[in-house]
Order: structure tokens, then sequence, then C-alpha cells
């Protein structure tokens, strides 16, 4: 037996208080009249009996209702009643196997596969039970059931993924099912090397009241592992065809506890290895490794893999990219006059991702050739183009060209001009009085404004508006001036999109030009109005990417996304699997799984070379950290009223549960109460069997002789 609080035994001292008053009693007296005692001899007289124990069954009684009271205080239970703490009946078992990418270090899954085994060999024949595979996902591989070959065989068939590792998810789906059970006993079983990265403390994840958690560790203490968790590039022109020389950074991360020295690395492209080197790390860092230049050919796509020699956990010993020739957005800028554009052409220059190619035109020589080329046109303060080229351009915007409209003096819409205007065009308002307008209200959740959402990433009220045209009846406001007048506004038009700046892009009518914001402010609105999707290099397995991305264009002037954008595609994963790929606008996300590239193709016409995409995938960096977690600080966070329990692979609960499930203070309590009874009845007993000869001889320490040789002589 053990005591939840073993201080309180102290309390058994107060066993010596019935003990000392049986020893030590109340002198009593009895007046006896006498005629005379003046030849009486005053004796002391000391009675031995009264030091002597004579009721040995009360003070027994009174010494057991004290022991029974410390005990209970102290609240006794027994370490090692798993019945008491599992209950009795049949069970309903929920299996969570551990699945995730850390789960691959050496043998921990071949160890968890049997962990999970053993629990399925161990039901009763009345009980049920389920499998949840789980990693950053879950899976109900068995729904609740009492069959056991079905378990077995999909334990059988688990593989570890390249996916994170989320415990909270987890544990929901597994109390889930457990949640309409009608078994007396229902158990989550959680099988894992219990990674600490997986746990989020402040999920409150919580088990339902009768729920038990048993935890069933199959990780390893000590752990050693070194991981590839990032590539980085460094690009430069090669020659005038368009060409770029890379140079692949390798970051090689030690998680393990001693130094890696001289471990081998190598970087392949396309399957072909490029380079190789070596690497060395001191425990808890990280190195860089740098590969020599290989060349990129414009509108290149090149699949790049830097490889770790294997470890225990080979699958962080690879990192998948995918290196595209940076993107050329075409951008045709209209003008009225020669030398107009030139704060708007050297900001469009210094463009890198994407890259920028300006064409200055003035209106009378647009022509239709020059719209379909553009992605991006811009009316800088004039007028749009006539005829054909007029409509070419509406022609255009419908099919996802964008168009930047600079309202200036000269800008002019008639009514024989392309509909594409977001509003009607007013007079011009004059500010020069004054400091001039200022931009007051900004939709800074829009694309164009989100880069200057934080802090210090830009003052937008700085610049000073002397003039600007009045723009009656917009479709959408994005920035409105400080009295309230519009800035900027915004019309689709088809699948494009049409933003109209309210006043000019030179020094004339504003200082926009000369003012921090005006470069990255310009660069959005393009890219924002192309219709650009900056496509990383690589995905983390698990994690969701949007349509936008896969649609995306893949390198330097490539038009697939914009000319099939409604076209089936599907997704060759890395195992050979075909997956479908949700349409572009859809809401719903591709998530890649595996590690490695994924194909994603044109189900139409899936040789296409111009309807290919490539998507690198890696497993998250954080499953590299092999750091455990305390199982029991699981267990307790999800702890919720005292039918829940937490345990180890032997089941051990905590002494609280133990003591709480028992309560065998209770008992110890109720037996007091029936000594403190049979102790009042017997005090009672006692007492009425005394007889007044009795009393005098109490009186006189137990011995009537004194007291009648007293009598003898007195007569």
């Amino acid at each position: 037996m053990s005591l939840l609080a073993p201080a309180l035994l102290a309390g058994l001292l107060a066993i010596a208080i019935p003990v000392v008053l049986h020893l030590v009693q109340r002198e009593r007296k009895q007046v006896v009249a006498f005629p005379s005692l003046m030849f009486l001899r005053k004796i002391p007289y000391q009675s031995v009996r009264r030091r002597v124990i004579r009721h040995w069954p009360l003070l027994v009684l009174r010494a057991l209702v004290i022991a029974l009271l410390v005990l209970a205080f102290a609240r006794p239970f027994l370490p090692g009643s798993d019945a008491a703490a599992g209950g009795t009946g049949d069970r309903e078992v929920a299996v969570l196997l551990d699945r995730s990418a850390s789960m691959a270090y050496g043998d921990h899954f071949q160890r968890a596969r049997e962990a999970a085994r053993r629990v399925v060999e161990g039901l009763g024949p009345g009980d049920r039970a389920s499998l949840v595979l789980f990693a950053t996902d879950v899976e109900v591989a068995v729904q609740p059931g009492g069959d056991r070959s079905a378990l077995m065989a999909a334990i059988e068939a688990a593989r570890p993924t390249a996916l994170g590792t989320r415990y909270g998810p987890a544990i929901q789906a597994g109390a889930g099912l457990l949640e309409s059970s009608p078994m007396p006993r229902r158990e989550v079983v959680l099988i894992s090397d219990f990674q600490g990265t997986g746990w989020d403390r402040g999920q409150g994840v919580k088990l339902a009241p009768g729920m038990a958690l048993t935890t069933m560790p199959v990780g390893e203490a000590r752990v050693e592992n070194a991981a590839v968790v990032d590539l980085a590039f460094a690009r430069e022109a090669a020659d005038q065809s368009g060409s770029e020389r890379v140079t692949v950074t390798a970051r090689v991360a030690n998680r393990g506890a001693t130094r890696i020295e001289n471990r081998a690395i190598t970087l392949e492209a396309d399957g072909r290895q490029i380079d190789a080197t070596e690497v060395s790390a001191e425990p808890g860092t990280t190195a860089s490794v740098a590969f020599d230049p290989l060349t990129l050919p414009a509108n290149g796509l090149v699949r790049v893999v830097a490889r770790l020699a294997p470890d225990r956990l080979p699958l962080d010993d690879a990192f998948h990219a995918v290196l595209a020739s940076r993107e050329k957005l075409p951008v045709l800028v209209v003008e009225a006059s020669p030398g107009q554009t030139v704060f708007l052409a050297r900001a469009l220059a210094v463009s890198s991702e994407p890259r920028f190619e300006a064409r200055l035109l003035a209106v009378p020589q647009v022509t239709p050739v020059e719209i379909e080329r553009a992605s991006v046109v811009v009316l800088n303060d004039t007028p749009p183009p006539a005829g054909a080229a007029g409509r070419a351009l509406a022609s255009a915007v419908e099919r996802g060209t964008g168009l930047l409209l600079a309202l200036g003096e000269r800008s002019s819409w008639s009514e024989g001009a392309p509909d594409l205007l977001p509003g009607t065009l007013g007079e011009i308002v004059d500010r020069r009085e004054g400091r001039g307008a200022t931009l007051g209200h900004v939709e800074r959740s829009h694309p164009v404004f989100e880069v200057f959402g934080t802090p210090r990433s830009g003052d937008l009220t700085a610049p000073r508006i002397l003039r600007f045209r009045q723009l009656a009846s917009p479709t959408a406001v994005l920035a409105r001036f400080d009295a309230g007048e519009v800035a900027m506004a915004e019309r689709r038009v088809g699948r494009g999109r049409v933003l109209a700046w309210t006043s000019t892009l030179d020094g004339y009518w504003n200082d926009l030009v000369l003012k921090p914001v005006f470069v990255p402010l310009l660069h959005q609105a393009i890219k924002y109005l192309a219709g650009h999707v900056q496509r990383p290099a690589w995905h983390v397995a698990g994690e969701p990417v949007n349509p936008s991305v896969l649609f995306a264009s893949a390198g330097a002037n490539d038009a697939a996304g914009r000319t099939e954008p409604s076209a089936a595609r599907v997704a060759l994963s890395p195992s050979g699997a075909r997956l479908p790929v949700p349409g572009e606008g859809s809401r719903q996300a591709f998530v890649p799984t595996e590690q490695g590239f994924y194909e994603i193709r044109s189900a139409a016409g899936e040789g296409a070379e111009s309807g290919r995409r490539l998507l690198a995938v890696n497993v998250d960096p954080a499953e590299s950290d092999l750091a455990r977690l305390d199982p029991a600080e699981l267990a307790t966070a999800v702890r919720q009223g005292p039918a829940v329990a937490s345990g180890g692979e032997a089941r051990q609960l905590s002494p609280e549960d133990r003591e709480r499930r028992q309560a065998l203070w209770w008992y110890l309590l109720a037996l007091a109460v029936l000594a403190l009874g049979a102790e009042a009845l017997l005090a009672g007993r006692l007492s009425r069997r005394r007889s007044p000869a009795r009393a005098v001889s109490e009186v006189a320490g137990g011995d009537a002789a004194p007291a009648q040789e007293s009598q003898r002589l007195a007569s």
C-alpha cells in the first residue's frame, strides 16, 4: 500500500492520548463521615492499581479510531491494482498508430506495429477495437468492431509517410470513435515515438470523462540524425541568350548529440549528379555547403536534389526543389509623348522576380499584335487606342490581360472607346493650394496594398497629390484621398482586371514617384494585373497548395496556364499514382503527401510539354528534430475528470489517479465511525457495571483494607 500524503502519518502520535488517560485517571473523592480523626496518623498512600490499565478493549477502540482517521487523511491506495484503475467489463479500444516521417527512424515503425499487434492480441472475447493511422492527417483504417483479422491486416499494411506529427487531431478522432460506445470501459491507446514537435500545448484537446489514455512509446532515448533542411539559389546571367548560372547552397542540420564528420553530400539535376562534396557540423548546429554552379537555360525547368549520405532516418536526407528560370512578364506602356514614362520605365527595370520586360509605344504605334504579346497594358495619361487596336485591347482584357490606367489631363474616354473604365471620368481637381491631398483610406487587405500592411513597410500617406481626376460611380474603390475622393478603383472585365489611378505617374501632378513606396506599389499592381503567382521552389508534405500555384507559369514566357485555365489536370505522384487536381479558382486545395516530384499534366494531352508543371515536396524540417515528449505530460494535458487514466507501456497510472479511483479513504472513515460507536457502547456498559463498593475502592486506590482499618480504630 502507498500513501498520497504520507506526511500526515505524524498524526498517529495522537494514539498516546487515550493511553495516558487510561494510566493517569482523575482521583474520585467520596466523603465518609468519621466521629473523630484526632487519634489517626496521616500516612501517604499510593495505589499501584491506579497505574494499571484495566479496560484494554476500550483503549484499543479509542486508539483504533485515531489510527483510522489519520490513515484516511493520508489517502492510501494500492499501487499494483490495475483492475481498480481500469474497471471491469468489456472494452472499446481505439488504437492510434503514428505513421509520421519521424517514425521511419531505425526500427521505430516496426516496434510500433508490434505494439499494435499486442494490443489486438490482448482483446477479450467481448472487446471491440478500431485502428486510426495519423500524422498531420487522420485516417480511420478500421472502423469500431470485433474483426481481429481486419485489424491485423491494416497494421501490416501501414507504412510511415513523409507527413509531420500532430497528436491533437488523432486524439480527438480516437475520442470521437469511443464517444457513442456502450462498453463499460473505453480506452485510447496511443502508439508513437512521442516527438516533441507534434504536441501543441495550446490546443486544449480533452478526453471525455470515462475514457482512459494508454501511451505506448516506441522511440529511443538517444538518437542521432542529420538532415538537409533548406536550399538557397544565387543567380547570375550567363549569356545574352537568357540562360542563367545558378549556385545551389544546401543547409545541413545536425539534430544529434555527436559531431558529424565529413558526411558525403551530392547535388543532382534531372537525375544526373552535378557535384559531390562533404559536410561537417557540431551537435545542434547547421552547416552550409555550396556546390559548383549549374547552367539553367532560358525557359528552363530543372529538378534539383541535394542528397546526404543516408543515416537511420533516410527521409530527411534528401531535399527536392524545382529550379525554374526567372519568369518574364511583358508589359506594354502606351504614352502620349516620348519621355513621359521615365519614372515608370526605370521602376519596371529594377524588378527581379519576375522580370518586367517593358516596351514603350506611342498611341499610333500600338497594334493588335503588340497587345496580344503583353501580360499587362499601361495607358499612361493617354486615351485608349482606337480602331482594331482598341478592339484588340478589349478582347485581351476579357481573356485575362491586365490594364493599368493613369488618368491625367491627356486622358479621355470617348463614347467609341472600349468599355473598360471602372467609373465615369470627371473633371480635374486642383489641390495645389496648401499641402495637397494625401491618401486617407486604403484597402490594405487587397493584394496591391498588402505589402504595406506591416509596421515600417512604407508610409502611403507621405505622397502629396496636387492634381487628380474625378471618378464618379466607381465599381470598387481601393483607395481614397483624405477628402473622400477616389484615388484608385478596380473593375473586373471577364478574366481580366483593370486598375485606375486618378492621378499621373510622373512628377507633375504628385510626388509619388519620388517616394520609397512608388516602386513596390507599382510592382504589386503589375503582378496583380498579370495574375502572377510566386511559385515556391518546394512545398512541405501535407501543406495545402492553392490551385493558382499549380496553374501558374512554370518558367519564362510560359502562357499555358493562361491559355487553358479550365482544362482538366491530373497529378502524377512520385509513387506513380494519378491524382485529380482542383481547377483554377477552386476553393479546394491540392495536398501532396509524398516526398519527391509531382508532375501536373493536362488530362487531355498528358504528353504535351506546354501543359506540364512540376511540384517539389519535402518532409517538414521539424520532423528531423527527434527530441521526445514525456508521455505523462501529454496524458495529463488531455485528462478530464477522475475517470481518465494515463499510462505507459505497462499501463501504469499516476498516484493521484489510482487513489482517486480506489477511494480507500471512504472505507477507513466508515470503519472509524463504526469504531466510535462501539467505543461509546462499551464505555457506557462499563460505567453502569461499576458498584458503590467498587467506587469506594477506587477512591482508596482500589484497596478497601485501609478504609476498614480506619473505621476500626475510630470505634
